[in-house]
């Protein structure tokens, strides 16, 4: 546990307990990470008494964590379809910039209402008014964990499963570098609270629909290797995403990008997907965080960029063709040996 936490634990929970009316929110795209630190300080929240308000933000509750309990509490609501100005404060998890709460319109925060930011990425932009970041950590919901002992927080079933879940989807499966003997230790004490956590993950790394996998399969089909056939791209345009009557959602390109780093001698990989036109949505992965830091290049191009080392995304705003030219030359610049 770092000084950093230990610190600003008690002003987070200082402000909690003189809040009444509190908003979270999860991320574009939520991950488990975004969906459990969310479940499980809401979850929190309410055996304080709290009101507390979730939503789920710009995107759809994922299909791969419907089976998590309480899922209910996550409202369909954005940014722009509540009211700030009712809430006295708000937890803003795992997002590391004001885009990562809304892309659908301006993000911004009454002067009654305080900020709370608690995130791991290492592109954090500090922007609450109380910010706890730690880009050491695995994931939000380590962070969450942490602070949970320190305030004598009883984890009941429910919030071990949020917090192991999100553990786990963001190490990947204990495989990434992050996976630290305190992710292991953690993960082992929330596994002992709740035991029966593997048909969740069954369900979440199972739960593909037709639709994509045929998005997957295009996107495959357009892969090309560039420079030093290290680097390799994936496309799909939104003509293809059209044709195929495929929605939005379908285009999943972090699980493309995802595959195409397992490929050998694949240093970098981009999965780039025309959302709509000029909208293009990209996925990067590397094999060596250590000496291609993906979060560089997504926090260099497009809007809203940022992430990990090895896994991080942006959106550019440009055709398809634009997007991938603009793309492949920032890599050279900043990876010459590429």
């Amino acid at each position: 546990m770092t000084g950093e936490i230990r610190e600003i634990a008690p002003k987070i929970l200082e402000t909690i307990e003189k809040s009444n009316n509190i908003l979270l929110h999860c991320h574009p795209g939520p991950d488990p990470d975004s969906i459990g630190s969310v479940l499980a300080i809401t979850k929190f929240l309410m055996s304080k008494g709290k009101k507390a308000t979730a939503i789920a933000g710009d995107s759809e509750y994922p299909r791969g964590l419907y089976s998590l309990p309480n899922r209910d509490l996550i409202k369909p609501l954005n940014y722009t379809q509540i009211d700030p100005g009712e809430f006295d404060l708000f937890i803003i998890l795992d997002s590391s910039e004001p885009t990562q709460i809304s892309r659908i319109g301006n993000v911004s925060f009454p002067k009654n209402m305080n900020t709370i930011v608690i995130d791991h990425h290492i592109t954090n932009s500090k922007f609450g008014k109380i910010n706890l970041v730690e880009p050491l950590y695995s994931s939000t919901c380590q962070i969450i964990y942490e602070l949970f002992n320190l305030w004598g927080v009883k984890i009941d079933l429910d919030i071990a499963l949020y917090l192991f879940i999100g553990i786990f989807g963001d190490t990947g499966g204990f495989k990434y570098q992050n996976t630290t003997p305190e992710v292991l230790k953690a993960a082992y004490e929330l596994a002992k609270i709740n035991p029966n956590y593997h048909k969740f993950i069954f369900e979440y790394e199972n739960s593909m629909t037709p639709n994509e996998f045929e998005a997957m399969r295009l996107a495959f089909n357009s892969v090309e290797t560039h420079l030093s056939d290290r680097i390799v791209f994936s496309t799909l345009s939104y003509d293809k995403i059209k044709k195929k009557r495929l929605n939005k959602s379908d285009a999943i390109e972090g699980m493309i990008a995802d595959k195409l780093i397992t490929v050998i001698g694949w240093d970098l990989a981009a999965s780039l997907v025309e959302l709509e036109p000029g909208i293009v949505r990209v996925s990067l992965r590397t094999r060596n965080q250590d000496k291609y830091d993906v979060s560089v290049i997504a926090k260099s191009i497009g809007k809203g960029g940022g992430g990990h080392k090895g896994a991080s995304g942006t959106t550019i705003y440009a055709p398809l063709e634009t997007a991938k030219k603009s793309l492949l030359k920032l890599i050279s610049e900043l990876y010459p040996d590429l």
